[in-house]
Formats: structure tokens, sequence, C-alpha cells
């Protein structure tokens, strides 16, 4: 079950925390919508999802602190960060083209030397690493995983918590500039892949201690909310999955959760007849007498 955040729920949730998003263009989605709720409360709209580098430079309390050319290559780089000072929260992000690199490790290095280690680093790293680096990406991934895994188990300490989140499921036609180049065969293969790829990395991330999420189950019902490449999400269906992330962290900390679910749950009990103060026995012979009331007055 997902609850729903709003502005004060989501700052409640991550006051006084740091997260880091660390991934490719879905998980960059992700930190731009977590942004907006803290910030705003409204839903990110499709053009700021859809932009990225130094054509968003700014976006409410974000800003672009490093970026390269915009280039469709593995050589693309991008840092985010926001900071709310009343609340004390910090997001940050960093775009991955594969889930382990030197480049990575330096990263979360400098970050742990100036600004400690992260509450939560949340990582949704798949299609580039088994698409974009050769016959070896796939074998390469499974290497990866575990050695990220691995340095945040033993360079970061206890204090962090790390949420993998599952790919989500993509069309049998991808049509994103990105991730499919010239060249490249068979990219209806590509889905399946995905799936055996997110199994590997479920069991590795369960097996260092840590959490997975998965977005690819809870998304299979919600393809007519893919936009038209393929592959990424629209702003509804991409809130949702920022509910989704929510929810899971406020369970896993024991924290208190915006209670929406029970509201509506208490609303959907009145359509079904249910009255409020009443035991499950009460309602079942309430709902019963209901039943054969109505088939009295149809055999009248």
């Amino acid at each position: 079950m997902v609850d729903t955040f709003r502005m004060d729920d989501a700052r409640t949730a991550f006051r006084g925390k740091s997260v880091v998003f660390l991934g490719d263009s879905l998980n960059r989605h992700l930190y731009q919508d977590m942004v907006t709720p803290l910030c705003s409360g409204e839903l990110t709209s499709h053009e700021k999802l859809n932009k990225r580098g130094k054509d968003i430079p700014s976006y409410l309390n974000d800003k672009l602190v490093r970026h390269g050319d915009l280039i469709r290559g593995r050589g693309y780089k991008e840092e985010r960060e926001m900071i709310l000072p009343d609340c004390d929260i910090t997001l940050r992000f960093y775009f991955l083209t594969r889930c382990w690199s030197q480049h990575l490790e330096t990263y979360l290095r400098k970050m742990k030397d100036d600004h400690g280690s992260p509450d939560l680093i949340i990582v949704l790293s798949c299609l580039w690493d088994i698409n974009r680096w050769g016959s070896e990406g796939i074998q390469q991934y499974r290497d990866n995983c575990g050695n990220l895994l691995r340095f945040v188990k033993t360079q970061l300490g206890a204090r962090t918590q790390v949420m993998w989140l599952t790919c989500p499921p993509i069309s049998v036609d991808v049509s994103s500039r990105g991730l499919v180049v010239e060249g490249m065969k068979d990219t209806h293969a590509m889905r399946f892949n995905v799936m055996e790829a997110n199994l590997m990395v479920a069991r590795t991330a369960a097996s260092f201690g840590f959490d997975v999420l998965d977005l690819h189950n809870m998304m299979v019902h919600q393809v007519h909310r893919r936009q038209p490449d393929g592959l990424h999400w629209t702003q509804a269906a991409v809130r949702f999955q920022v509910n989704m992330i929510l929810t899971h962290f406020c369970k896993s900390r024991d924290l208190r959760l915006p209670g929406t679910l029970g509201m509506l749950c208490g609303n959907r009990g009145k359509l079904l007849g249910l009255k409020e103060n009443t035991s499950e026995s009460e309602n079942k012979d309430n709902k019963k007498n209901d039943i054969n009331q109505n088939i009295t007055n149809v055999l009248k």
C-alpha cells in the first residue's frame, strides 16, 4: 500500500536528513519530483521533467552543481543539489551511466569528507549498465552492483540506508535517444534483460542487508502512464513512485505515515455500506440485512 504525502508530510519524513539519488534519467525524475513536494507540494510539470543538465540550471530550491555537455554518450555528467535550511533537508543527485566507477567513488568520498555520510542513498541504475557498455555490460553490472554496496557498507557506515529501486517496466519499442544508439540490435529483448537484471540486483542488495523497492512490480499495472518514448513516465506516475519511496522510508524507520490511506478506506467503507464505530461482525450483519431487503424488494 502506498500513502500520499503532501508538502508538510514529506518535510516531516525527511526532516534533518541527507538523501542522495544515484542513477540515470529515471532517477533524476524522481529527484526532481521529490524536490517539488518538499518546496511547493505540487506535481512536477512534464516540461521540467524532460529537461536535463544546463537546460535547467535551477528549479525551486534545486541548483545544478556540476555538468558536462548535453551529449548522449557514456561520458555525460550531471550533479544537482537542493537544500532546505529551515527543515535541515539536503537532496543530492549524481547521474550514473554505470552503477560503480572511479568517478562515483571519488564523489562519495568527497561528499563524506565535506558533509558526512548521507542518511539515505536511493539507487536506480540499470538501463545504461546493461545496454551501453558492450558485450560485457551485464557481467560488469553484476560486479559493479556488489562493489557499490560493499563500498557503502564499509566506508559510509551503518548510518547510511540504501534503497535500491528496481527498474520500472519498459516498452517493447523504446525510442529514447540516450539509450538506443545506432547499430544496437534486438531492442525488443531489452525488457527481458531488465527483468533479469532486477532479479539479480534485488538478491545482491538483500544479501548486503539493504532495502529493495520493487518499482517494476508496482508499475506493471501503470504502463498506460508511460511517456511515448517507452521508457520515462508521466508526472502522475512519477509522483506515485515518489510516494512509494516516502512510504517505504517511513515504514523502514517506524515513522508515522500521513494516514491518507485510512481516510480513503473510511470513505470506501461508507460506499460499501459499512457504518463507523461498529465491529466487523456488526458490519457483516448490516450488509446481510441490506441484501435480504433488496431481494425482498425485487420479489415484490
